[in-house]
């Protein structure tokens, strides 16, 4: 029971490292919302039958935000 104790208080000094070095980068999944929806929505619904070609600019409106925040995609 009591080395059961222990092992949480080995957790905390890597994440503690771990934020200090990513905080002021964002998940991926946290920017971009609007971009990302324009283009899903784009490629998902489009009624062309080629529906990468259509959706270009999106795609690439949301690759230079990525980009933006340091993700290279």
């Amino acid at each position: 029971m009591g080395s059961g104790q222990s092992t949480p208080a080995a957790i905390p000094p890597p994440a503690a490292a771990k934020t200090s070095g990513e905080a002021a980068k964002p998940k991926p999944c946290c920017v971009c919302k609007d971009e990302k929806a324009a283009r899903d929505e784009c490629m998902l619904f489009s009624t062309s039958s080629n529906a990468q070609e259509e959706c270009t600019d999106l795609v690439s409106k949301y690759k230079d935000c990525m980009s933006g925040f340091g993700f290279k995609i």
